[in-house]
This record gives structure tokens, sequence and C-alpha cells, in this order.
């Protein structure tokens, strides 16, 4: 059932009352989340190019399109290619 305008404010302040109540380190761990993040967090611990075209050259190959290290038009062929049927 919907709640009214009004149980929607008192919800949400009570949320914020239990959160502030909270200390800064119960918020970050509560705020911060780990993501595996293919490319970055399986490979050696540092990593360096030359230029930067090799850089952007590897992320391309690399990464997976909605880490945002790719080209745009990488990221639209990703997409084309999640939306063709099989």
């Amino acid at each position: 059932m919907p709640r009214t305008d009004t149980e929607e404010r008192e919800a949400g302040y009570a949320a914020f009352k239990t959160a502030y109540k909270r200390t800064g380190a119960e918020r970050l761990e509560h705020g911060l989340i780990h993501t595996f993040r293919p490319g970055f967090d399986d490979g050696p611990p540092m990593r360096s190019w030359n230029t930067t075209a090799e850089y952007r050259r590897w992320c391309e190959e690399n990464l997976e399109p909605w880490l945002g290290y790719c080209s745009p038009e990488h990221v639209k062929k990703t997409l084309a290619a999640l939306e063709e049927p099989e």
C-alpha cells in the first residue's frame, strides 16, 4: 500500500536520525562497497605506459565498458552487440 506524503517524510526523517547516530567509521562502512574491477583488480599492482595512446588502447582491449575508461565508440559498439537478438 503506498504511503502518504506525510508518512514518507516521517520515514525519511527516521532513517536520517538512525544514520546520524552512527559514528564516522560506521558511516564509511555502510557507505562504501568494494566492486571488483576486471582488468584492474586481477592484474599486477602497478602498470605504466609510454604514451596516452598506449594506455587508451590497453583500456579498450582489457577493461569492461561500464568502468568508464573506454571510448564512446567502444561503449556504443558494446551496447549495440547487447541489443542484437540472438
